[in-house]
């Protein structure tokens, strides 16, 4: 079970990761791809959206400032970067939502992003991480 979870989770993240490399490229040239395949061209993304995003970098920003503070020399995997990301757009966009009073369609985003926050959760616990760990490491 723990090989399949471990596969469905970085097939998962390889997906998002390659999405996020093409809305990238795509943004360079002046359009805008949203979440989950929604292309517009010249048309501004929707306020909600980008009000979320703005939150979740500063939330997770300050989630790692105060981290670091604690206990600087704590190392970090990518995973854990993702799991806070993931995490703290689903609640952000989540609150902002309500707030904004936005169409019942965008929560259906929000859970995709919500199993995905469940998926890299589950691969970054301390059990399934020990496999990354060197013998040689503190």
């Amino acid at each position: 079970m723990n090989k399949f979870l471990k596969f469905f989770a970085k097939t998962l993240i390889a997906l998002l990761g390659l999405w996020c490399v093409v809305a990238s490229v795509l943004a360079i040239y002046d359009v805008s791809l949203y979440f989950p395949f929604y292309i517009s061209e010249g048309e501004e993304m929707p306020y909600h959206r980008m009000v979320a995003l703005r939150v979740t970098i500063l939330l997770t920003f300050a989630f790692y400032s105060l981290k670091y503070l604690i206990s600087e020399s704590r190392q970090l995997y990518p995973i854990q970067f993702l799991d806070t990301i993931l995490k703290t757009y689903f609640f952000s966009a989540l609150v902002i939502g309500m707030r904004f009073d936005v169409a019942k369609s965008e929560y259906i985003v929000l859970l995709l992003f919500l199993l995905m926050a469940i998926f890299s959760h589950i691969v970054s616990r301390p059990k399934l991480r020990r496999y990354y760990y060197s013998k040689f490491s503190d």
